[in-house]
């Protein structure tokens, strides 16, 4: 039975993907990401097959040089291969190229939903569990939203994922096999997110623990994790392109720019506009609390407290049996990079994105509270049936938000983010609808020319014939804002001249507004 359920569940979630991915606009950093995958091909072509770039295709034969981009310490592991299977099959126009990005974006996230389902039905035995955990990760409406567009976050998330699936695998059955497995995904996460170098010690430290405690044999065991630091030391400088030059002194550099980035910008943040570089330490926490679906945050929240009560009640022994060392990884997943960014003070920005790779974690304990609060003994039927009443309740609720809400998920907020939200936290601060803003402008202005300021990336994502309309002017008839950065939001810097003429609004938000010039 488990097997064409679980099946008919990934068809579902893939014919959903391919229904919807070529609604979305386009984020700020797609284009930047797409040159560092463009500039990585041409340098690996330079250095092995200098033949080959002289008949590659213009944006790949003319790009920046990686060693003058000052991103080139970003990882290329999803970047390097989009550009390459663009370019393979032959898509020229911009609008195809970033739908095509956004097609294999969800499908790396799908894969990561596979992986926490995978995790979740191991933990706990019982497929119909590992089915509710990417249940509730797909129902993460901002997480949804980015499935499509973010190849930085929620690639990493994904992938971050698959390697937590592959390290528990590892450790509790130390191999070759296993070992290989997880050096790769180890590996790949890595070269997507430098921050994926957690993965090694955490993996190191579990197996030492196991060891002390005789629950392993010594041999095979320190085999399998020879195999596995070896591997996966040779495929992140493999898949790494730039560390090919010195491998420990650029890998050294990426990981100090990691906990310092380099972005002096300000975020929006409970009303107050605060520095990137001076966050207050809940900044995180704060945000994971206003954007997570209420019941999410609940079973964590029981699942989190159980876990602690558990490690604490093993003492130096940290936990006993299989199930218990997965919730000990899954808490310390989740604990070890928010204490990491809290005591390096990392610049953080955009809501939590940057974190999006604790989220698995998260909902792993949350499954696990669900599954206290489902399995205890003390409670009864009816309280059980409550749990069942209200988990039904909170994904109806979820999906006809989400529903409602498309293609703008990625500006979810949940109760406690209270009204008024957009007078105290950024909402689409990557601009995603703008291109549905030009797309009215264009359809409701038949001018054979139409000059629009504050139009963004937006203008990549239209077809050829609408793309000559339009023309990028500081004097012009129509003005797009989506607020971010702008402390004064009831469009008073430009009421003298210019009148509302259409607002996208989410729930009760405004999220963009496009202002027309007042006729003269």
């Amino acid at each position: 039975m488990r097997h064409p359920v679980r099946i008919v569940f990934f068809l579902i979630l893939l014919a959903v993907g391919l229904g919807v991915y070529r609604d979305y606009g386009i984020s700020l950093d797609e284009v930047a990401q797409r040159s560092i995958g463009a500039m990585t091909l041409a340098y690996v072509a330079n250095r092995l097959a200098p033949s080959l770039l002289a008949r590659a295709p213009s944006h790949l034969s003319h790009v920046e040089s990686l060693n003058d981009y000052p991103d080139r310490d970003h990882g290329v592991a999803f970047e390097a291969p989009a550009v390459a299977l663009e370019a393979i099959l032959g898509i020229g126009d911009l609008k195809n190229v970033f739908m095509f990005r956004h097609l294999l974006t969800f499908l790396v996230a799908l894969a990561g939903i596979y992986a926490v389902q995978r995790m979740a039905e191991r933990r706990f035995s019982d497929w119909r569990i590992g089915l509710l955990a990417a249940l509730f990760l797909v129902l993460t409406p901002r997480l949804f939203a980015e499935s499509f567009y973010n190849s930085k976050d929620v690639v990493f998330m994904a992938l971050f994922a698959i390697a937590m699936n592959t390290m528990i695998a590892f450790v509790l059955k130390p191999g070759f096999k296993t070992a290989f497995l997880h050096a790769l995904a180890s590996g790949v996460a890595i070269d997507v997110r430098i921050m994926g170098v957690l993965l090694p010690p955490a993996t190191v430290a579990i197996l030492i623990v196991r060891l002390l405690k005789r629950e392993l044999p010594t041999p095979a065991t320190c085999r399998a994790l020879a195999v596995y630091l070896a591997a996966a030391c040779i495929l992140v400088i493999a898949m790494w392109p730039w560390l090919w030059s010195d491998p420990i002194g650029n890998f050294v550099q990426a990981f100090r720019n990691m906990a310092k980035f380099r972005w002096g910008g300000e975020v929006l943040y409970i009303g107050r506009f605060v520095p990137s570089t001076d966050l207050p330490w809940h900044y995180v926490l704060v945000w994971i609390s206003i954007t997570t679906p209420l019941l999410y945050l609940a079973l964590f929240l029981v699942g989190a407290f159980s876990t602690l009560r558990q490690i604490a009640s093993r003492r130096t022994h940290l936990w006993k049996g299989d199930e218990e060392l997965q919730d000990t990884i899954f808490f310390g997943l989740f604990a070890a990079p928010i204490a990491t960014v809290i005591l390096l003070h990392s610049v953080l920005y955009d809501g939590w994105r940057l974190m999006y790779f604790i989220y698995p974690a998260f909902l792993l304990l949350a499954i696990k509270g669900w599954v206290s609060l489902w399995g205890n003994n003390s409670i009864r039927t009816i309280p059980r049936s409550l749990l069942a009443i209200v988990t039904v309740i909170s994904i109806v609720h979820t999906t006809v938000w989400m529903w409602k809400a498309h293609p703008f998920q990625n500006v979810y907020f949940n109760a406690f983010a209270g009204t008024g939200v957009r007078f105290r936290y950024d909402l689409d601060y990557w601009g995603l609808a703008k291109r549905k803003a030009l797309e009215y402008i264009l359809k409701n202005d038949d001018s054979e020319v139409i000059y629009v300021r504050g139009e963004g990336l937006a203008f990549y994502m239209l077809d050829a014939r609408d793309k000559k309309r339009l023309r990028y002017s500081d004097d012009s008839r129509y003005v797009i804002t989506n607020y971010r950065g702008v402390q004064n939001r009831d469009e008073a810097k430009y009421a003298k001249d210019y009148d509302i003429f259409y607002q996208i609004r989410v729930g009760n938000e405004v999220i963009l507004s496009i202002l027309r010039r007042k006729k003269t």
